[in-house]
């Protein structure tokens, strides 16, 4: 049983495009316009793989349907339907026009693509999920035998012997389609240690909520755009709380005061943990009135909940409100006004709000 050469090449050139491709996708925004990238860059996988000197050859040929085979496992049916147009269309133009063309489409082509979207499990795509290796097995089997029984009908000159010749050039096929599955699957595994690496930079550990750091890049960024407000916001009473109770009971207390905030904030706006017992809000709010009505609300809401750590015991928190109307102010003292506006409520009798407009001077309203 001897295999042209050639097919090692393939073999190769497909590996190193998928690793090509496996390190291209992030960096170039692919998945957002996966529904045409995906297709066109399968085809043109599937086109340079027919390039190759072999191509007419119907027993050689057996690896150009790799990417459709891979984005059938990935992508599912529509994407790997798709992928099979460029080839097609390579396929009608560079031979005669004959019906056995069709025939190839079929086998070739579409088949591999229907197969292995049969294999196709959702989490696959949204990278959270691995490719079984025994799916790729099972579809190298259940496309070797399509081959062996379409093979003797398109080729009416076909021996036993070149079928027996083809065990190699399909074992092949197999080792290729598990080598790209484990790139795929290990290229998954990075993207989820690295995605998940990226949330605890960004994600206090205590409460859940995100950290000063991810709250401040995306502060940033707003304050560079529009008008925004700040609340800080800090629980009274709280150190007392811990000596009296234990630090136990005082983290307890801070990831419910601080999922109570996160519940509570605008669809729109940011919540995160600033530090100790203070948490900060961005707003796109910056109506006084408006505010006002916000503020009070997460005093009261804080104010009339029942805490799980310690049942019976009233927390209420201060918070402290700045606004910037211009778009290009400095962010740090926009936190620094809402940072002394918190301290007007702690000194005025706590459980308040404490509006601290830079042009209005300060506006103290018990909750």
């Amino acid at each position: 049983m001897s295999m042209n050469p050639i097919a090692f090449t393939d073999a190769c050139v497909l590996i190193a495009l998928s690793y090509a491709a496996l390190k291209l996708k992030h960096r170039l925004f692919m998945e957002r316009y996966e529904l045409w990238s995906a297709p066109l860059l399968t085809g043109l996988a599937c086109i340079i793989i027919m390039l190759q000197p072999h191509f007419g050859d119907p027993f050689a040929a057996v690896l150009y349907c790799i990417p459709i085979i891979m984005a059938g496992l990935r992508f599912g049916w529509m994407i790997a339907l798709l992928s099979t147009l460029p080839p097609a269309i390579f396929l009608l133009m560079s031979e005669p026009f004959e019906e056995s063309s069709f025939l190839r489409i079929l086998q070739e082509l579409l088949a591999p693509a229907l197969v292995s979207s049969w294999f196709h499990k959702k989490e696959s795509a949204s990278a959270y999920a691995e490719i079984p290796f025994m799916d790729g097995l099972k579809i190298c089997g259940i496309l070797g035998l399509t081959r062996f029984l379409f093979g003797g009908y398109l080729y009416t000159n076909t021996h036993i012997v070149d079928y027996f010749s083809q065990l190699l050039p399909l074992l092949l096929f197999a080792l290729v389609i598990i080598v790209l599955i484990a790139m795929y699957n290990d290229d998954n595994r990075t993207w989820v240690l690295q995605h998940r690496l990226e949330i605890q930079a960004n994600q206090d550990r205590l409460t859940g909520l995100p950290n000063l750091r991810s709250f401040m890049n995306i502060a940033q960024n707003t304050a560079r755009r529009r008008p925004l407000s700040i609340m800080m916001i800090d629980i009274d009473n709280f150190k007392r709380f811990n000596d009296t109770y234990g630090h136990l009971q005082g983290d307890l207390l801070l990831c419910e005061v601080g999922q109570l905030l996160s519940s509570i904030i605008h669809e729109h706006d940011y919540a995160a943990r600033y530090g100790g017992e203070e948490f900060i809000v961005l707003s796109h709010i910056t109506d006084n009135a408006q505010l006002s009505a916000y503020a009070h609300k997460l005093c009261h809401a804080v104010s009339a909940h029942q805490s799980h750590s310690q049942e019976g015991i009233g927390v209420t928190i201060s918070i402290g409100v700045s606004v910037s109307f211009n778009p290009q102010a400095d962010l740090l003292r926009i936190i620094s006004e809402a940072d002394e506006a918190l301290y007007a409520s702690k000194h005025d009798g706590k459980n308040r709000f404490t509006l601290h407009p830079s042009i209005m001077g300060i506006t103290t309203k018990n909750a």
